[in-house]
């Protein structure tokens, strides 16, 4: 895009200009040799070179307008050739703001010359047409941003000017204004810094950083006056700030040496050196002041203070009584008298007198505090309490301090007290809900849940939907819970099971760790009932959790009911994989084969056989290595001439153990009644081998064995 800018058509004459002001001050040669320097660039086109060379004139004499308005014209040529030729927009657009900036922001009023309206004019349409090509948001913030950019990179000319179309927004304004002016200062213009951080103070009057700017700004103009107004707001909003100090003292001194009979400056200066922490020199420049003038009562508190500071207190009650003795009711001697004495250790004397500050001046906020402090220091808390309980039923602030009196002995963890402050405030003033809080709090503090509980209780009735409380009272019954859970657990370690019972016992509603309690110490008793009834409880609670059907399984085996033991084994190991479930288990397993085992030879010996047979099945499913499961079976088969079925088992049975040799016998009948003669006569003689008890299956066999032989050969 190629847009012709007019800037360069409307120059302002420089003949014109140097007409109006010549002023070069102290440093005309170099100031003219930078001028002409600046000139002989510009008219030569070497714009950059003139913009360099008028500044370094302006940096001599800043109120010098031939530099200035030559340094404005450099700005606008350069500006529209970076526009027209180079098409450099953006850098167009800083000569144009820094162009603006000489002509509008850097002279005063009476600096002005003419044809400046129509220049500004001109180049702010040249700079808004600029800032339209390259997209430029112009909205506060980015100005804001731009011109802190321009700052950094030293453009602060082109920043100064961002700054000002910043401070156009309400919410800027203040800082915008007092960056401009720390630019101005940076260019070497005092008095237009002092005008734009009086504008930048205006709008933000609490900023002390910036009064005191302002005032090391006037202080350098030589205005001082106005400086001593700002460098005294300041130290009043400050902490003998010492810099401040300084300021006023150089002020002062160069004041009184004009006017040394001045009992005023004497009077400040001692108040500084007093400040400052010289108090023999504060009490010379106060003497001299009180010899100009006898009159001046504020000299005399000032003497009295600064016996105060050095703990000279019969010295500073002098000074204050030779004050009270010609106006006794001044609120200031009375006052700072008060305060002496209750350094001193005289309490009773220093009410009196803040009470008499008080009848002068009800709301003396100083009187009001002091008074409570030492109602506070001579007081026990029962007695503080009560004074501000009769009090503060007519007297608002007096509920306030009554409450924060509560709060301070419940930081101080004089938890007692606090709570008898609270309950004070409480009956004055039942709509706070802090205080039911805190007090809750207090107590819980103790350990006396009982009585937190209640309070909380009565919150909720007139609070219900209050969160703070509704928290306070799940936090108190945590704590509660920890607690008891604690003492329970001290108790068991101590061996007094009863007692633990009874405190787990006591929470309501039950969690799994008092469950848990529970169990343990009902198991420590023996009562495997109890504790599998509160690990059941606690089950119910955490269904997940792996450990408790082990606990569960763990103490049936212990009572030898097998089946509920293994019942909760397995899921406790179908849980867990690698829960030590698995190591009880084997032995239940063993336990519940065992058991069934005896069932089924029970059944066995009553001849009922098909419930026996189920029996050995069930063995033989879980352990298929039980040689008796086998041996029961077997003789089942016998009994319902499953003969070889029945074979089977006996061998089996021979496999899994060696001590019933009588299997051989019952192998040998069976193979003899199927008429396998041979099988028959292997399993006799293995009978008789191993069978030493001359019964008639011996006999028997033997005569069996006989017979087979016979037949065989």
């Amino acid at each position: 895009m190629n847009k012709k800018f007019t800037g360069v058509l409307c120059i302002l004459g420089l003949s014109a200009v140097l007409s109006v002001s010549s002023v070069y001050g102290d440093g005309t040669a170099a100031f003219i040799q930078h001028y002409e320097a600046g000139q002989s660039f510009y008219d030569q086109n070497q714009f950059s070179s003139a913009i360099v060379e008028f500044r370094k004139a302006l940096r001599i004499n800043y109120l010098d307008n031939s530099a200035r308005i030559g340094l404005v014209n450099s700005y606008l040529s350069r500006a529209t050739y970076y526009a027209n030729q180079e098409n450099n927009y953006d850098k167009a657009a800083n000569d144009f703001r820094s162009a603006i900036f000489y002509l509008k922001m850097y002279p005063t009023k009476e600096q002005m010359v003419q044809n400046s309206s129509s220049m500004i004019a001109s180049s702010v349409e040249n700079l808004n047409q600029c800032l339209k090509v390259i997209g430029f948001d112009t909205s506060a913030t980015s100005r804001y941003s731009k011109a802190e950019e321009l700052r950094t990179t030293g453009n602060f000319s082109a920043a100064a000017y961002e700054f000002s179309k910043a401070g156009e927004n309400s919410n800027l304004a203040s800082k915008a204004n007092a960056q401009i002016a720390d630019l101005m200062k940076l260019l070497g213009n005092e008095p237009r810094s002092a005008d734009y951080y009086k504008i930048a103070l205006d709008l933000n009057m609490t900023d002390s950083a910036m009064r005191m700017k302002y005032a090391r700004t006037l202080d350098k103009l030589g205005n001082y006056d106005e400086a001593l107004a700002q460098y005294n707001s300041v130290l009043a909003n400050s902490k003998g700030d010492m810099e401040v100090l300084y300021a006023l003292e150089r002020i002062y001194l160069k004041k009184l040496a004009q006017t040394p009979s001045d009992a005023e400056l004497n009077a400040n200066i001692g108040a500084i050196k007093q400040a400052q922490g010289d108090f023999e020199s504060a009490l010379n420049y106060y003497g001299k002041a009180e010899q100009l003038n006898p009159d001046n009562i504020t000299t005399r508190l000032n003497v009295g203070t600064l016996y105060q500071q050095k703990k000279e207190y019969s010295k500073a009650i002098k000074s204050y009584d030779s004050v009270l003795t010609l106006y006794p009711n001044n609120i200031q001697a009375n006052l700072y008298k008060a305060q002496a004495l209750s350094e001193m250790g005289d309490k009773a004397n220093s009410l009196k007198l803040y009470e008499k500050v008080l009848s002068i001046d009800p709301n003396n906020a100083v009187a009001k505090n002091e008074v409570m402090a030492v109602m506070q220091s001579t007081l026990s808390p029962e007695e503080y309490i009560a004074y501000l309980s009769k009090n503060a039923v007519t007297n608002k602030s007096m509920q306030e301090t009554l409450y924060n009196f509560a709060y301070k002995l419940h930081k101080d963890n004089k938890l007692n007290d606090a709570i008898m402050a609270y309950r004070a405030y409480i009956n004055i003033n039942p709509n706070n809900a802090d205080a039911y809080v805190n007090m809750a709090i207090c107590y819980a503090s103790l350990n006396d849940y009982g009585n937190a509980q209640n309070v909380l209780n009565n919150a909720k009735m007139k609070f219900p939907n209050n969160a703070v409380i509704a928290k306070t009272v799940q936090d108190v019954k945590s704590d509660m819970t920890s607690d008891v859970l604690a003492r329970a657990s001290s108790s068991y370690d101590k061996k007094d099971y009863k007692k633990a019972i009874e405190l787990y016992s006591s929470i309501n509603p039950p969690t799994e760790a008092s469950l848990f309690g529970l169990a343990v110490s009902y198991q420590a008793l023996g009562n495997y009932d109890k504790a599998i009834e509160s690990y059941k409880k606690a089950e119910i609670i955490s269904p997940k959790n792996a450990e408790i059907p082990y606990y569960i399984g763990y103490l049936y085996s212990e009572q030898q009911k097998w089946n509920d033991a293994e019942r909760y084994l397995k899921k406790a190991i179908s849980m867990n994989p690698n829960s030590e479930a698995k190591n009880i288990m084997q032995y239940v397993s063993q336990n519940l084969s065992a058991n069934e085992l005896s069932e089924g030879i029970s059944l066995f010996e009553k001849k009922q056989f098909d419930l026996s047979l189920q029996k050995f099945n069930n063995i033989l499913k879980q352990e298929p290595n039980n040689a008796y499961a086998y041996y029961y079976r077997a003789m089942i088969y016998d009994e319902q001439k499953k003969i070889q079925f029945a074979i089977n088992d006996y061998l089996n049975t021979l496999k899994y153990t060696k001590e019933l040799p009588v299997v051989n016998y019952m192998i040998a009948v069976d193979y003899d009644s199927l008429e396998k003669y041979q099988e028959a006569l292997k399993y006799y003689r293995e009978f008789v081998s191993l069978y030493s008890t001359n019964d008639e299956f011996l006999q028997y066999a033997k005569s069996r064995i006989q017979e087979l032989s016979q037949y065989a050969s």
